[in-house]
């Protein structure tokens, strides 16, 4: 069980809901709970909250993370490596992956200090641009190499790797490698395969192919896939999460491999991931 003292809350920024929120919860820690509640650095002047603190660099036990999968996966970014649980409350209809209604915050904050959760860890995705010195943040769902830019409507070539091994080579719109959190997003929209999120695997999605043996492939975890891409190939992009953008060019080789640290989010209730599908695709 976790020593919480130290909270740190995160709140999608422009979101007025989100910050009253926020305003009850650090008030409710502090007063109720004997917590030392923080609020991240760049949204504390729309909430008027003086304790505040740097994701990146300051130590908290927890972060509250207030908002939708983007501020989920914003958070996870700027943490990095680094190993902190997350508690998510959920806002609005884009919070697949956030789980504790705006209702609950209170009493799940109760549990969280009571010991009433359980951490759920989930695998993540390193991604590296050969030759590149860029720090690239870990993906929690996916890593797209796609086309990009205005002349987006010219095909992406891109040559796909396992280890060693040339799996396919893609004319199309590009190729969405994902973690098996991330096969039920827009993996799954792109016809690929829903694994379950207690199998690790890496799975690649060509996206829109020319190709008819271009197929989505379930690979072991162990296992490390490189994009390069081909020469006559229209502007190209690394999206890792729908959040980070790399341009790519021709010659440019992404490799992603398993992240050795993982996402750690905490959960109140048991997590059906089926259910959540079908109430994002119903019948």
């Amino acid at each position: 069980m976790l020593s919480i003292k130290r909270v740190g809350v995160v709140v999608k920024k422009g979101s007025l809901e989100g910050y009253e929120i926020a305003r009850d919860l650090l008030a409710f820690g502090v007063e109720e709970l004997g917590l030392e509640m923080f609020v991240e650095r760049e949204v504390a002047p729309y909430i008027n909250w003086s304790a505040v603190f740097d994701i990146e660099k300051d130590s908290v036990d927890v972060i509250i993370v207030i908002g939708g999968d983007g501020t989920l996966f914003r958070t996870l970014h700027r943490l990095g490596s680094r190993d902190v649980p997350i508690m998510t409350v959920r806002m609005g209809r884009r919070g697949f992956l956030l789980d504790v209604p705006p209702f609950e915050a209170r009493d799940r904050l109760r549990d969280l200090v009571e010991g009433k959760y359980r951490i759920v860890e989930y695998m993540r995705l390193s991604v590296t641009i050969e030759g590149r010195s860029t720090r690239l943040p870990l993906a929690l769902n996916d890593v797209v190499v796609q086309s990009w830019g205005p002349s987006k409507t010219k095909i992406c070539r891109l040559v796909v790797y396992v280890e060693d091994d040339i799996l396919y080579a893609v004319d199309g719109d590009g190729v969405i490698i994902s973690t098996p959190l991330g096969s039920s997003a827009y993996a799954l929209a792109a016809g690929g395969p829903v694994v379950d999120v207690d199998l690790e695997s890496i799975t690649v999605v060509p996206l829109a192919p020319m190709q008819f043996n271009a197929k989505p492939v379930v690979l072991a975890p162990s296992k490390e896939v490189s994009i390069r891409v081909s020469s006559g190939s229209g502007p190209a992009a690394c999206v890792i999460d729908g959040q980070c953008v790399e341009l790519l060019k021709p010659g440019d080789v992404v490799r992603v491999r398993r992240a050795e640290s993982r996402a750690k989010i905490i959960r109140f209730a048991r997590v059906n991931t089926f259910d959540r599908i079908r109430q994002r695709f119903p019948a």
